[in-house]
């Protein structure tokens, strides 16, 4: 809640919500990076056939979210700066860009560059809306906890709608099918962004080379040379000879992006913001966890299906829409829920369902598995959405005041994205060629155990925030 918010709830008023209309615009453009990211996993093998190259499968996969990775704190810091709601308006026409030439790609190196063109544009909505709706409940003395239900819903509930979608549009244009059906898409945001989303407040212009000062170009490059090198050595580890100069080149680097950061008077991601609100940081941490095993639901299991268990593409869509359905669902609840219950009673029910869901594929996924019983897994596997996305942005509101909601909200996007790009090594190592019954049993337990450990966490922490009250 707003302070002004917090303020009329004391003197016994009840703070109005944002209008939903202001919520919902904001919503449509976060549901991009959500059905961009999932819609690829089954449109993943015939592109690589395509190309002629599979080994290019956990970079076509993980270059969106590494660009992600950049984009969000740099989206973040830019809606601080120049207005969100224009930041917002640029992300949505990088998006449509990425889109009309993703289909031309010559090859995988170049669906590779488009991928991270993709996921810089896309990955500028999250933030910029938090941003906005912080503004919006701070002008109009309102609460915000229902708009962020709908961002949550739309950013990334609506994530497992991708592989049904995608597994239609790729049957009826092939892979090149997941980029045009951007286009429509876009359009219809910006022109309800620009209709019902009220303009940026005037602020001071800024030249060209304030805005790179401001940006820190070089803590993005320690930022991307550390993923890279730490994702081509995980990538490796399965090999006869494993990149082990990935780990060697990692160690320093990642070690020079916190030093810099921390001393940079602009710094691309202010680090510091994790020491001046603890929560703030242990909120990042958690979201890491949580879409490894999120996103190791969205890759993996699409590529399961069709590479194991033997599925068409319009078939594992369909099979994975109990995913999107009870997924939207939880994440109404939730949102509902949210005004009542503490946001860590969230996250404990949601990590307690992916860890069911975890131990059910580990312990009954098999190749000749029964359609219908999957279909009820893939409904379990929805469950967590919901609660815990909220319960994860709740905390982030609580933790931080509004002036920097956009910063942190782009690190926390971040985070998500550090996760998904982890996800993308866990889904290859698990789902190796040589794995018994396609490695559905070690995904489900890489699931099991990260929800397992999430779960242990969010039950000491709020035993332990009950008994400081008493």
């Amino acid at each position: 809640m707003t302070r002004q918010s917090e303020t009329a709830a004391a003197s016994g008023e009840r703070p109005p919500h944002l209008p939903a209309r202001i919520a919902w615009s904001l919503g449509s453009g976060t549901i991009l990076l959500g059905l961009n990211s999932a819609i690829i996993a089954v449109a993943i093998i015939p592109m690589t056939e395509h190309f002629g190259d599979s080994t290019a499968i956990p970079w076509i996969v993980s270059s969106l979210y590494i660009a992600a990775a950049i984009g969000s704190p740099t989206s973040g810091r830019l809606s601080d700066l120049l207005g969100a709601r224009k930041v917002y308006l640029l992300g949505l026409a990088i998006i449509l860009l990425a889109s009309v030439l993703g289909p031309f790609a010559p090859s995988a190196g170049w669906m590779i560059a488009d991928r991270v063109l993709l996921g810089l544009g896309a990955s500028v909505q999250f933030p910029a809306a938090m941003a906005l709706i912080r503004q919006q409940a701070r002008l109009r003395r309102a609460q915000p906890t229902r708009a962020i239900g709908v961002i949550a819903l739309c950013g990334q509930s609506t994530a497992a709608l991708g592989p049904t979608v995608g597994g239609f549009v790729v049957l009826l244009w092939g892979w090149q099918g997941i980029f045009w059906i951007n286009v429509p898409m876009v359009a219809l945001c910006a022109a309800t962004v620009l209709a019902n989303v009220p303009r940026d407040a005037t602020r001071d212009r800024l030249t060209a080379r304030q805005l790179i000062r401001l940006l820190d170009p070089i803590g993005m490059l320690l930022m991307i040379a550390s993923l890279v090198a730490l994702m081509l050595a995980l990538l490796s580890l399965n090999d006869a000879d494993p990149r082990w100069w990935g780990f060697v080149l990692f160690v320093p680097l990642a070690g020079l992006f916190v030093w810099r950061e921390l001393r940079a008077d602009h710094p691309f991601v202010d680090v510091r913001l994790m020491g001046r609100f603890p929560q703030f940081g242990l909120t990042c941490l958690r979201a890491i966890t949580t879409f490894i095993s999120f996103y190791c639901v969205f890759y993996g299991l699409p590529q399961w299906l069709d590479a194991t268990r033997g599925l068409d593409t319009a078939t594992t869509g369909l099979l994975l829409l109990p995913v999107f359905g009870v997924g939207a669902l939880s994440t109404v609840v939730a949102s509902r829920l949210g005004a009542h219950w503490h946001p860590r009673v969230l996250l404990i029910v949601g990590t307690s369902a992916m860890a069911l869901a975890g131990a059910l594929l580990m312990t009954t996924a098999r190749a000749d598995s029964a359609i219908w019983w999957l279909a009820v897994v893939c409904a379990l596997l929805g469950l967590p959405n919901g609660f815990n996305n909220l319960g994860n942005q709740l905390l982030l509101h609580r933790a931080v005041p509004a002036e920097v909601a956009g910063a942190s909200s782009g690190i926390y996007r971040t985070s998500q994205y550090v996760g998904a790009s982890l996800a993308a090594v866990v889904t290859a190592h698990a789902l190796a060629p040589a794995a018994a019954e396609g490695g559905i049993s070690e995904l489900g337990a890489a699931i099991t155990l990260l929800s397992g450990v999430l779960l242990l966490l969010s039950v000491v922490a709020y035993v332990r925030q009950r008994l400081s009250r008493r």
